[in-house]
């Protein structure tokens, strides 16, 4: 091969042919690669001529009118109506307290989310003397899965800023595997879901959580962290399993300055109110385990430089929460460097012996240990191993413990 002439493969095609890559020759008779290309793109681009402003004008139509529903949907509409449907809800029994539920303002969030704000939850008691407890939460964002939108059972994520903190967390259903044979006469012959629901709380602040603030009977302080995992067997509370771990953190009961309310002083004193020290408890982690419909407190205990206690016992859960059955046992003392704060603490403890009821529960170490039990509603108290439930003894809130 001479230095003037190029090899095989460098050499230019023949005059008229087009070149072929990687050394091959066009089929036979056939037209050059770039040909059959060029035909295929003025057919497409035809086609294109033809029908591209058909599609054009139907994805336009289509979006703007996504885009309008999204924008004049009645959101007021929809939060009246979650509003109707939990008052539609709520079965209260006779002297149970009664739940209203407010929205300020839904907003839409994209195309499968919305927006709760200035939301209120506000608890009536049935006595009429007694204040109403009101929890708030300034966002409530909710988020529908787009897989489940046509679906009967919805599944979302959620989120909240409320009680001081943050709850996030999620509601997923899934067919249930072994469903309960429906009773007779009853329609109730559709699919049945599992419903799990998973939260996680964060700095939920306990001076903002007014039930519980009510339920003690003065100010509260701490804050509250933890999660929540129980899935709900044919979405029915009765039939729950799952776990709560959770743990308040500088607990403390009284701010000093906010009196309690003990009806037992009145008659001695001409006043039920009593001002005291604050009780400082610390951390107090709370383990419950859900199984079968039946929540066991595993541990729940404090252990304070001002006082100690200790909760066990268990919940039977029923489809009316209220008329769930209650049997739990609380034990608590006072140590001794809260007995020396003040004149106060020291009123406060000959009062706790010599109330009937309170000085049976005391046992020899010092702790008063009682026992709540009856409905979750409407429980009564009696010291553990007396009285029971049919002893006579006042209903929750008829008789305030610190």
């Amino acid at each position: 091969m001479s230095a003037q002439t190029p090899p095989i493969s460098h050499r230019p095609p023949p005059e008229g042919q087009q070149p072929y890559r990687d050394g091959q020759a066009p089929p036979e008779g056939g037209p050059p690669p770039d040909a059959v290309t060029n035909e295929r793109w003025e057919a497409l681009r035809e086609k294109l001529k033809v029908y591209g402003p058909y599609v054009g004008y139907s994805s336009f139509f289509f979006f703007a009118l996504l885009l309008f529903i999204y924008w004049s949907f009645p959101y007021d509409r929809v939060r009246d109506k979650i509003i109707a449907e939990f008052e539609k809800s709520q079965r209260t029994p006779p002297g149970a307290p009664k739940q209203v539920l407010s929205i300020g303002k839904l907003e839409p969030s994209w195309f499968t989310g919305v927006v709760l704000k200035d939301v209120t939850l506000t608890t009536i008691p049935a006595d009429p003397n007694k204040p109403s407890s009101v929890l708030r939460a300034d966002e409530v964002r909710a988020r529908v899965a787009f897989g489940s939108l046509f679906s009967s059972a919805k599944d979302l994520s959620f989120s909240a800023k409320a009680i001081g903190g943050t709850i996030e967390g999620s509601i997923t259903h899934k067919l249930s595997t072994a469903p309960s044979t429906p009773l007779p006469g009853k329609k109730d012959t559709g699919p049945k879901y599992d419903r799990t629901i998973k939260m996680d709380l964060n700095d939920v602040s306990l001076a903002e959580l007014a039930p519980l603030r009510d339920a003690v009977g003065t100010a509260v302080g701490g804050t509250l962290k933890g999660s929540i995992d129980v899935t709900y067997g044919e979405t029915r509370i009765d039939k729950a399993n799952g776990t709560v771990a959770l743990e308040v953190e500088n607990f403390w009961v009284s701010d000093g300055k906010t009196p309690f309310k003990v009806p037992a002083l009145k008659a001695v004193f001409g006043s039920e109110d009593i001002t005291l020290p604050q009780i400082v408890i610390g951390n107090v982690p709370v383990q419950i385990s859900v199984k079968n419909g039946v929540a066991t407190v595993e541990k729940f205990e404090g252990k304070g430089k001002d006082l100690e206690l200790n909760v066990d016992g268990r919940v039977t859960l029923r489809e009316s929460v209220n008329e769930s059955d209650l049997a739990i046992g609380l034990r608590f003392k006072f140590n001794d460097t809260y007995k020396k704060k003040g004149e106060s603490t020291a009123g406060l403890l000959l009062l706790l012996d010599s109330e009937p009821k309170l000085r049976a529960s005391k046992r020899s170490d010092g702790f008063y240990a009682l026992r709540a039990q009856g409905l979750l509603g409407n429980p009564i108290i009696a010291p553990a191993g007396g009285g029971g439930a049919t002893g006579g003894f006042p209903p929750m809130g008829g008789m305030k413990m610190p």
